[in-house]
């Protein structure tokens, strides 16, 4: 890998021209020295070894200057009158009597935006560079929402269980393969690169269902800003996978931050439809006790003792729920598809690849600065408030007849304790002022738009009171 040492360059010539020089060279050799994947899928090249296969046939030797002649796409992406101009310039500097910093660094632009404008072509052009952005919309991004909640649902009852670290791979795989067959169409090109895996199984990984906090912990250990993870699953991530010359645009550096915006968004999600599946069984729950008392094989005094005792536990989940959800349209919305269309604009306006580069580099930076990632605070907060929700669901549905209510109040409690933290940072003086404010009051704004969310975040709504033991309900 060729790089610049500052302290070698010559007084006079600036870094950022140094890095013209540097950007202009790999330009120009990308563009003469295609790879012989992209020679044989360009279509114009493509068909001229076809007759000239036709041409030769018996004479299978001969085929072997049609390889050598690969250079003529070299030439299609960067022609040689191009070449000839650089040429001109660079003999022009040359036989000048002396060095004028003025005139080389104008020769320097000038070869960078020729490099720069015939790269964009081949880039954006020839290798379908808006076409791979909206498969990362689309997978990275959580845009194919249809393939995510049928792939969270698929995998439901796998994800109640720890993974294996020798084979959760394989066991995500069918989920994985199911949802492409529901919600993926054939005409879908790009699904054929995206792979599933899980990242390193160095943390120590702990059951879905198991290790929820139980009355003797401390709300320090539930609460912990240390612990990101909600369990084992956390560690699903993607992969795109990326053909020439599309790397020099999709580097480690970018895909690296597309996974970790798909973490948070898939996380986000999980959360969101354990909440809905939550309510959707104790509405099934409800029903089937309605048909039961109508048989007269359940007591009514029993299934409205039921409905009374969860009552405060689904006023929990509801306002879990309002947040969860404001979150997610806040993301998806607010932010994803706002900077998509302006990416867009910019992609339309644009014909510099570096131009381009940079429009992107700036909209990866508004995902993750918008989304909170960046804001260590905001992020463990809310990394903590999604570990809360699935606790909530996941101890509710062990313990669907016979609820732990002070299981349940502890971890309402730290919901409100979290909340209120979040509103107090969203609304504090320090962020106010700085370049992230307009997307906190956005957020703030979607939370709170009839003061219903700082009324709870306060605690005058969401909190459990204090009340007598729930009684153990005998089955009737």
């Amino acid at each position: 890998m060729v790089a610049i040492l500052q302290d070698m360059l010559p007084e006079y010539i600036h870094m950022h021209v140094a890095e013209s020089i540097l950007f202009a060279g790999k330009a120009i050799r990308v563009l003469r020295n295609p790879s012989t994947a992209f020679q044989f899928n360009n279509p114009v090249y493509s068909q001229q070894i076809q007759r000239g296969t036709q041409k030769i046939q018996g004479f299978p030797w001969r085929l072997k200057e049609h390889f050598v002649e690969a250079n003529m796409i070299g030439e299609e992406l960067f022609p040689q009158a191009e070449a000839d101009k650089i040429e001109a310039m660079l003999q022009e500097l040359k036989e000048s009597s002396e060095f004028q910093k003025r005139p080389f660094e104008c020769v320097v632009d000038s070869i960078r935006a020729i490099a720069a404008g015939h790269l964009w072509q081949l880039v954006v052009v020839r290798a379908d560079l808006n076409g791979h952005l909206k498969a990362l919309k689309d997978y990275f991004l959580l845009a194919k929402g249809d393939f995510f909640q049928c792939f969270l649902e698929e995998s439901r009852q796998l994800m109640r269980l720890p993974p294996r670290q020798s084979t959760a791979e394989a066991d995500l795989m069918v989920p994985f393969q199911l949802a492409s067959i529901k919600t993926i169409s054939e005409d879908d090109k790009y699904f054929s690169r995206v792979s599933l895996h899980m990242l390193s199984f160095g943390i120590t990984v702990k059951s879905s269902q198991g290790d929820l906090p139980k009355k003797e912990v401390s709300s320090d250990a539930l609460s912990s800003s240390s612990c990101t993870y909600v369990d084992g699953w956390d560690d699903i991530a993607l992969e795109y996978s990326i053909d020439w010359p599309l790397q020099l645009f999709f580097t480690q550096e970018v895909l690296a931050k597309y996974l970790r915006v798909f973490r948070y968004l898939l996380r986000l999600k999980r959360t969101q439809m354990e909440l809905e599946k939550s309510w959707a069984s104790v509405m099934h729950q409800d029903h089937t006790d309605f048909a039961k008392h109508r048989h007269g094989r359940v007591n009514c005094t029993t299934s409205q003792q039921r409905r009374q005792q969860f009552r405060p536990m689904w006023r929990i989940r509801e306002h879990m729920a309002f947040l969860i959800r404001n979150l997610q349209f806040y993301i998806q919305v607010d932010v994803i598809e706002s900077q998509w269309n302006v990416l867009q604009a910019h992609i339309q306006d644009s014909h510099d690849f570096t131009e381009l580069v940079g429009f992107h580099q700036e909209y990866l930076s508004a995902l993750i600065s918008q989304s909170f990632l960046d804001i260590g605070s905001v992020s463990r907060i809310l990394d903590g408030i999604m570990k809360l929700c699935l606790q909530f669901c996941w101890s509710i549905e062990k313990q669907e007849n016979n609820p732990n209510a002070s299981e349940l109040e502890h971890i309402a409690e730290e919901f409100n304790k979290k909340s209120n933290s979040l509103y107090t940072i969203l609304r504090s003086s320090r962020l106010a002022g700085s370049q992230r404010a307009p997307f906190l009051r956005r957020f703030l704004l979607r939370l709170n738009f009839n003061s219903f969310f700082e009324v709870t975040a306060r605690g005058v709504l969401n909190v459990v009171r204090p009340s007598p033991t729930i009684p153990v309900l005998s089955h009737q």
